[in-house]
């Protein structure tokens, strides 16, 4: 046991102890650089303190751990010495300048002052430890080395710590505990072991601790393998009657689809993706499917989009009125609602623009938008908010007299001949301390959702019979909250590939990777990588299904989840239907693919030709090194699209190949157009810093 823990005590602090090298090596901030303000890194005493600070600290984490090795200094005294000597100059010098970057670390007045009185017991301990052996005290020596060598440990301490508090924590909270934390118990255990050994090993022995130890690591070692297992999915009932399957189109006859194409998809799933299950229908027939797509899971968020359904029937014969406020219906909530909050209409909940910020019986929605209550009024200001949807399933309750999952029965399952479906499946979460509406969580298939998609497709109407409202499919799918609301929630521009607006609890897309197929197209989204896809242009629904762990469900990693952006990758590989700028590189030269671009880029061309795509042709000739040809394309997009929506990253992009090339004055003069076109650019900011100092 003894021997492990030493193991580990080791390769972590050498492996620590290697880390500063990847800042020397990268060309722009990184880790924690690049974290800082354009002013700390553009402060030369600041950037000299900081490469001193991991530079000397590193060697001190290095070759310290070795001085507690007894055989070691018995046997090699005289090299002990020179690694004493070199480890307490390396903290000396590490550690004072540690004291200047403290005033600079993240967290807030914690952070600062748990790294800077950090730094100084570091530096204290190390010189009482030199001052010791100097007058020949050697178990004090041997004690304040200890206590040094635990100041060094920090290091280690942070990057283990600060992961699972940011489970927990914001990051300024999580750093500010885990600034503490990284030298505060080390320091502790130190003096527990020259000072307390004795009482230790008596109560070790005494309440037989090592039984207890062992108990507490098979718990945890059990914990530890059950993490990566999904028992939420291992109680699911099986279909309580028996549904009907889609038709498969396996020949791809008339489809859009090629073998290739679905090929490429299901080998970056395989490899890239977490996904465990996907469906891809063209004109309602299966042309894709990967994993057991009738496996059940929890399909998070787009519950909300088909609760979103569920209303059309009411809303169309008039049991729900969408005018009707939430004060006429007596909602209130734990602590009462404000006056305000109950104009709210249900049209405004079911939008999710009531301006009502009470708390929720679940986590999982936009927190960082809330705003103090009743500082909005209803209808005015958008926040993508459980209250309101879970509200939404408690009028819809209220309106009809049956539960969520009896609607979702008799208008859905049963109809469209789910064939996965048990009502015993659907379990809610209730928190009645923080709100009296629990959230209807929802349980389904993959194949059951894609018939959900299907019918979103096909208008509301199943084999003849129109089983929710036309109309009101096609409102819930038109914008409410615009595209330039969406951005500034979620951090895009209007250069990003991906713009969305929202409707009734469906994700409408205005933008996707510029393909025109995408107009009219919508999507439910759940968390972890649940998702519903419309496309109606191409007669596509894509069902896309992640089963997460159960350390994932919970929030203490996110492991097994698929992200938006691994999701958007599968979905516009998969539609892109049109050559690529790429493939005319077979036969022809760069100059006449740039003469092609230029006579087709304007028309309905077989070719995927926009700004987006032309810079993305550029990117894969540089990151291939030919940044010479890679220029003229980034030169070709700005004149064909001199104030695009890209430009700007265009310029970047020219910026990064010049300095390739070591022109390095007309790269900083590309950054410099980027800026004047976008101000906030950070990656022009940082690049025009590096290319000064080299």
């Amino acid at each position: 046991m003894k021997k492990l823990a030493w193991l580990i005590f080791v390769v972590l602090c050498l492996y620590i102890s290697v880390e500063p090298i990847k800042y020397f090596l990268a060309e722009e901030p990184i880790g924690l650089l690049a974290t800082k303000s354009l002013e700390v890194l553009n402060s030369n005493m600041y950037m000299i303190c900081f490469y001193i600070h991991i530079t000397f600290g590193g060697i001190a984490l290095l070759v310290g751990w070795s001085q507690f090795i007894q055989k070691f200094r018995k046997k090699f005294m005289k090299l002990h010495r020179i690694i004493g000597k070199i480890y307490v100059i390396s903290v000396l010098i590490g550690g004072s300048v540690g004291f200047f970057i403290g005033f600079y670390v993240k967290g807030g007045i914690v952070s600062k002052v748990g790294f800077i009185f950090g730094a100084l017991i570091w530096v204290l301990f190390t010189y009482l430890a030199y001052r010791y052996i100097r007058k020949g005290n050697v178990a004090k020596h041997q004690e304040f080395m200890a206590y040094s060598y635990a100041g060094t440990f920090a290091a280690v301490m942070l990057r283990l710590v600060l992961p699972p508090l940011m489970m927990f924590f914001s990051f300024k909270t999580a750093y500010g505990i885990s600034v503490w934390m990284s030298w505060i118990p080390s320091v502790l255990a130190v003096y527990l072991y020259f000072h307390k050994k004795e009482q230790l090993k008596n109560i070790y022995r005494t309440y037989r601790l090592q039984k207890v130890f062992i108990g507490i690591g098979i718990l945890v070692g059990a914990m530890f393998i059950l993490s990566y297992m999904s028992p939420q999915t291992w109680l699911y009932k099986s279909a309580s009657f028996k549904g009907t399957d889609f038709e498969k189109n396996t020949t791809l006859h008339n489809s859009s689809f090629t073998p290739e194409k679905l090929k490429e998809i299901e080998n970056y799933l395989k490899e890239e993706a977490n996904t465990t299950s996907m469906v891809v229908l063209e004109r309602g027939k299966i042309v894709f499917e990967y994993g057991d797509i009738s496996e059940i899971s929890y399909n998070a968020s787009v519950r909300k989009s088909i609760l979103s359904m569920l209303y059309g029937k009411y809303v169309t014969d008039g049991t729900i009125d969408l005018n009707q406020t939430i004060g006429d219906m007596g909602i209130d909530d734990v602590g009462g609602l404000l006056p305000i909050e109950k104009q709210a209409t249900i049209d405004h909940i079911i939008t999710a623009r009531s301006g009502v910020f009470h708390n929720t019986a679940n986590e999982g929605y936009d927190k960082k938008n809330v705003l103090k209550r009743g500082s909005v009024s209803p209808g005015t200001y958008f926040l993508y908010n459980n209250w309101d949807f879970n509200l939404a399933g408690h009028i819809l309750e209220e309106k009809t007299g049956n539960t969520v999952y009896e609607e979702l029965a008799q208008q859905l399952a049963i109809p469209l001949g789910f064939q996965d479906w048990n009502i015993d499946n659907q379990f809610r979460t209730t928190n009645e301390k923080n709100s009296k509406y629990s959230a209807y969580h929802m349980h389904l298939s993959t194949r059951d959702m894609a018939k959900i998609g299907q019918l979103m497709l096909q208008e509301g109407n199943w084999n003849g019979k129109q089983l929710i409202n036309k109309d009101w499919l096609a409102k819930t799918t038109t914008t409410v909250t615009s595209k330039d609301t969406v951005n500034k929630r979620y951090y895009r521009d209007v250069s990003s590939p991906l713009e969305q607006s929202y409707g009734y609890m469906w994700w409408i897309f205005d933008r996707f990777y510029d393909n025109p197929d995408f107009e009219g197209a919508y999507s439910a989204t759940g968390a972890f990588g649940q998702y519903i896809t419309v496309i109606p242009k191409r007669e596509v629904v894509v069902v896309h299904k992640t089963t997460v762990d159960i350390a994932t469900l919970f929030n203490f990693t996110n492991r097994t989840a698929t992200n938006d952006r691994t999701y958007w990758w599968v979905l516009r590989n998969l539609m892109l239907n049109r050559k690529s700028i790429e493939s005319l590189s077979k036969d022809k030269s760069t100059d006449e693919i740039i003469t092609f671009i230029k006579a087709e880029y304007n028309t309905d061309s077989e070719y995927a030709i926009s700004e987006r795509l032309i810079n993305e042709y550029g990117q894969l000739l540089a990151n291939k090194g030919n940044y010479k040809e890679a220029i003229k394309f980034h030169e070709l997009n700005l004149q064909l699209y001199p104030k695009g929506v890209y430009t700007s990253r265009t310029y970047n992009y020219l910026g990064n190949c010049l300095s390739k090339l070591n022109r390095k004055e007309e790269a900083i003069q590309q950054y410099k157009k980027s800026l004047e076109m976008d101000p906030r650019d950070e990656i022009a900011k940082k690049a025009i810093i590096t290319l000064k100092k080299e």
